[in-house]
């Protein structure tokens, strides 16, 4: 009867966590290759994701220390799930950045359009395999071309376009219509614009798909046939052919989606700072970083409040919310790749709706929750400097940081890396791309997350925090490594059973130790700076290393120097933690005289009773 009374106490918190990871899930996991699919590059998403953790290193203590000491913890906690679903959704009117959509028209004996990727984009197997399943079929394109003497000439003489001549006399065209090749159906109307003038020329092109691959990085489009409008009236088709060699650089709008996915670039080459895009999506982007941060900091100081002198059962209330990520995940990912036409840029719309949804319910299942607010500490920054004098919380703080960075690489870079795994490999996953990473963080959660949260506190007890710390970083190194031979993007759904380790035994570690070693009144000021010192400085580091060592190298090179850094520090947390068993005045003397090693969460908590 008592452990019914226990589980019924404490479902209200399994459903805040199963509701509030749900409904973060889909937009956290999938923020970077939004950023991506924006244009921004693995540098600026890198700054971006390492500025986002400090802000939530510097928050998380203030807000820890208000909730103690004015006792609003549940105002505070409901504001900010609201304002998490709010933002999330807002980022759906987000402006796309400018992206420079230029090829060059080259004419001649015959007239190509040359679609180019840059240097540091090689062609992968998936672009020349989508192109040669298109061979044979023609499509249209709209061209705005720089226009010359030159230009014109070739326009007028040999083109046929006998009108364009004409038009330097003529005043300012309001309306031209676009009509498809052989219909008079109208597919696109440009209004109040200039239509002549010394600088461009606008053409509508019938290309058809015969091209060479792979030459100095290009691919080569034969135009069939070309068109130009002058009035409302439908143009006459002429074959482009040039006394001359001729070329022009043109931007450049085609029905072909395959086309657009090869010319649009995958980033933005001028400065973000100069763009008000960036700024809109940089403040709300932080504004539901740090909204989520301080829900994940006050909605542990709860469920610790609500356990009482059970802190080893947290696992078993915080695995919930593991099971609604995993859950809402896999929804998301299937959603996306069903409301998507292409197989390069996707459609996020899903997700917004859905982030705002859970979210909302979330609220309604918070305001119910019972928050007990006792024990108020007189002077909670005093208490905090008294721990941090102790030179184990120090060096438990240093290993939060190693964990926090491998960690940052992983949330920021993974999906970016099965992306580009999928592109240059097998082209044939990338229609399912995104199922296939909320397959992933379906993995991480079930496979993962929810038995090793469910059994942290055992582990815990027979290990001890310092064993559980060094067992995380060995399986860092693994997983790292296990990404850097990766060649099929479907064998990260085996790679992922690791996360367990990596993610759910070191959250509980680090969440339980936090909560043991805070002094009476100041346990949420505990749990956010453990919580921000992960998340501010260790995901704010690897966010940030990770994002200028993938620009560089590429993604398989830098998941192989995280696992050899992860195995070095492995190593070197295994020579600290004999070192500290052999040195007795390095224990903890505050606590237990003579102790050398980190305790289960059942002996520390009677350890701190006893004293």
């Amino acid at each position: 009867m008592p452990l019914i009374q226990v589980d019924v106490k404490m479902l209200p918190m399994k459903v805040h966590y199963f509701l509030f990871m749900g409904g973060v899930a889909p937009m956290t996991s999938f923020l970077p290759t939004i950023a991506k699919q924006l244009g921004y590059s693995t540098v600026v998403v890198g700054t971006i994701f390492s500025i986002l953790p400090i802000l939530s290193l510097i928050i998380k203590p203030i807000i820890g220390a208000i909730v103690d000491q004015f006792r609003v913890k549940k105002l505070i906690f409901l504001t900010f799930i609201l304002l998490s679903g709010l933002t999330a959704f807002s980022l759906m009117f987000v402006p796309e950045i400018p992206l420079n959509t230029t090829v060059e028209l080259n004419c001649h004996d015959a007239t190509y359009l040359n679609v180019c990727l840059d240097d540091d984009v090689p062609l992968s197997k998936c672009n020349i395999n989508r192109v040669k399943e298109n061979i044979g079929g023609t499509f249209g394109c709209e061209l705005k071309c720089n226009s010359s003497v030159h230009f014109r000439k070739e326009m007028c003489s040999n083109w046929g376009f006998k009108e364009y001549c004409s038009l330097s006399k003529l005043p300012n065209v309001n309306t031209i219509n676009y009509y498809e090749p052989n219909s008079s159906q109208i597919v696109k109307t440009k209004s109040i614009k200039n239509y002549y003038n010394d600088d461009y020329a606008y053409l509508f092109v019938l290309l058809d798909i015969i091209h060479t691959v792979d030459v100095n990085n290009c691919f080569y489009f034969k135009i069939k046939s070309a068109k130009f409008y002058f009035n409302e009236s439908q143009g006459v088709n002429h074959t482009p052919v040039c006394d001359t060699s001729l070329r022009s650089q043109c931007k450049v709008q085609c029905s072909n989606e395959v086309i657009m996915d090869l010319i649009t670039p995958q980033k933005f080459k001028g400065s973000v700072l100069e763009l008000n895009q960036f700024w809109i999506f940089f403040l709300l982007v932080s504004l539901f970083w740090v909204g989520q941060a301080i829900i994940y900091s006050l909605g542990d100081s709860i469920c610790f409040d609500q356990l009482g002198n059970k802190p080893n059962l947290y696992g078993k209330q915080r695995c919930w919310g593991a099971i609604g990520w995993g859950i809402f995940s896999i929804l998301a990912g299937w959603l996306l790749d069903l409301f998507s036409s292409s197989d390069v840029y996707k459609n996020y719309l899903p997700i917004y709706f859905l982030c705002l949804l859970v979210l909302l319910c979330n609220f309604f299942v918070a305001s119910k929750l019972k928050v007990t607010e006792t024990k108020i500490s007189t002077n909670i920054f005093k208490d905090l400097g008294k721990l941090l004098m102790e030179v184990k919380v120090l060096g438990f703080l240093t290993w939060a940081i190693v964990v926090g960075i491998c960690t940052g690489m992983i949330w920021q870079y993974l999906f970016w890396y099965i992306e580009d795994v999928a592109s240059m490999n097998k082209c044939n996953t990338q229609h399912w791309i995104k199922t296939l990473q909320g397959l992933i963080s379906g993995v991480q959660c079930f496979g993962g997350e929810v038995p090793f949260f469910f059994w942290s506190g055992w582990i815990m007890k027979r290990l001890g925090h310092l064993n559980c710390m060094s067992l995380i970083l060995g399986v860092f190194a693994f997983r790292f490594f296990a990404y850097s031979i990766l060649t099929n993007p479907i064998w990260v759904l085996v790679i992922e059973l690791t996360n367990g380790i990596t993610f759910g035994l070191a959250y509980a570690v680090l969440m339980s130790y936090a909560s043991i070693l805070a002094l009476p009144g100041s346990e949420s000021t505990m749990i956010g700076l453990v919580g921000g010192v992960f998340e501010g400085i260790g995901v704010s580091l690897g966010s940030l290393i990770g994002g200028c060592l993938y620009d560089n190298y590429g993604g398989a090179q830098t998941f192989r120097l995280f696992a050899y850094g992860s195995a070095l520090m492995c190593v070197i947390h295994l020579l600290c933690q004999k070192i500290l068993k052999s040195n007795k005045k390095l224990s903890f003397s505050s606590f237990v005289s003579g102790s050398t090693e980190y305790a289960s969460p059942n002996e520390a908590i009677h350890m701190l009773i006893d004293n």
